[in-house]
């Protein structure tokens, strides 16, 4: 083989050399892209979540006149009460908690089941219209609903 055949070799590696590595570096701020874009999906679902769940729970009970926002042991709670059975949601130790029971028993907030993890559950009423704020990882969502007596 002459020298110049050699020299057209080594070229067409360093050219495939230099095509694999920006290859690799595409490929890794993709996945970078990508994991980004995931982890920025979750953390939006970890506010979402608590918040949908909520506003079911007021939407099958919109029509009735028991739904309230008492604090309770120093928690606020959203108490939505029908003719049997009575359900409260609230904040306590890191968790969004509920409590379904018969509109007769009177729960403590330990029996509470643990629906999210979350790290500030906020609600507030005034008038008609319940809003409730869900604060997780230093990032909040707010859902506002009007309720029609």
């Amino acid at each position: 083989m002459s020298r110049q055949s050699h020299i057209q070799s080594l070229m067409n590696l360093l050219l495939i050399l230099i095509f694999v590595i920006g290859s690799f570096f595409i490929i890794s701020s993709e996945i970078q892209g990508y994991q980004n874009i995931h982890e920025s999906i979750l953390q939006q679902e970890d506010l979402t979540i608590p918040l949908s769940y909520i506003h079911t729970k007021l939407k099958e009970n919109e029509n009735q006149q028991m739904i309230q926002v008492k604090t309770i042991n120093q928690h606020p709670c959203l108490i939505i009460q029908n003719q049997k059975t009575i359900t409260y949601i609230y904040y306590q130790d890191g968790y969004l908690q509920e409590i379904y029971a018969d509109s007769q028993y009177t729960p403590l907030f330990s029996e509470g089941e643990k629906l999210f993890a979350i790290d500030d559950f906020q609600i507030s009423y005034d008038h008609q219209l319940y809003t409730f704020i869900v604060t997780k990882h230093q990032r909040s969502e707010q859902l506002t609903v009007y309720i029609h007596r």
